[in-house]
């Protein structure tokens, strides 16, 4: 099943890049396209609890890194995200037992990939809007470290991969861009393991979680300064929030901000 899930993740990104490029054949004449990498670094904070490992919530932060491709042309914008992290943990509360983990070591990789598409006629003052697409796969370690006992650490992992409509607002403020974005995911597939993925025989059982049962919100807000150079500063501020009921239920909400350093191609 796993196999199947990632031809299908791979299909999905493909697709999403030949409809990025499809335009530029379309149109060879008309404007022409103007490309972006972006390269940022940053502190990320979290507060999760994961069911299948432990029963008390944990919070902590530690560095992130993450690197975005842009490709804009003709209104169109497909999108392209690396990101990884690792935070160190702590209970939030008092630990009733000895066998609690008193640390985690808690990493996150996440992939996402999208377009978007401009809606045209709004008033220019007030920025423009621009709806679309977009699929994220993301994994997630826990690696608890228990104090003064014989198994000294023990990992646990949550894999999920969404496709989520997306909304983004830009408008010029100051000398730079201001622009606000939220991916709400309605499809959703989960890989949660119960026991220690470093012996789980269960690792990689892919199911498809419903709405009913899933629920996730990804927003950010970003300032992208002189964003007419080839070369310039973005902030960007993100949250998210995750909840996944079942069995053994997870809830996690992330924030971050970073600064990155921005290298762009093409036109301006």
């Amino acid at each position: 099943m796993f196999n199947d899930f990632r031809m299908a993740a791979a299909l999905l990104v493909a697709a999403a890049s030949l409809c990025a490029w499809h335009p530029a054949h379309a149109q060879a004449g008309g404007e022409p396209a103007r490309q972006s990498l972006t390269v940022s670094l940053g502190m990320v904070e979290d507060t999760r609890r994961d069911a299948a490992d432990s029963p008390l919530a944990y919070s902590g932060n530690g560095p992130g890194a993450r690197m975005d491709y842009d490709r804009v042309r003709e209104g169109n914008r497909f999108h392209l995200s690396l990101t990884a992290g690792g935070s160190t943990l702590t209970p939030s509360g008092a630990v009733p037992q000895a066998d609690i983990p008193l640390e985690e070591a808690f990493g996150l990789y996440a992939l996402e990939a999208g377009m978007e598409w401009r809606l045209r006629g709004g008033p220019a003052r007030g920025g423009d809007v621009a709806i679309g697409v977009e699929f994220g796969a993301t994994v997630t370690v826990a690696r608890h470290l228990f104090a003064g006992q014989d198994i000294s650490q023990q990992d646990f992992d949550l894999g999920v991969a969404t496709l989520a409509p997306t909304a983004r607002w830009t408008r010029r403020l100051g000398a730079g861009q201001l622009a606000a974005a939220l991916a709400v995911p309605l499809l959703a597939w989960v890989d949660h393991p119960y026991a220690d993925v470093r012996y789980a025989k269960q690792l990689m059982s892919v199911r498809f979680a419903p709405l009913s049962q899933f629920h996730q919100a990804n927003g950010e807000l970003s300032y992208a300064f002189r964003p007419e150079s080839r070369t310039g500063i973005t902030a960007s501020y993100r949250i998210g929030m995750l909840e996944l009921d079942g069995l053994e239920p997870v809830r996690r909400v992330s924030q971050s901000f970073s600064v990155g350093v921005v290298r762009r191609f093409g036109a301006l």
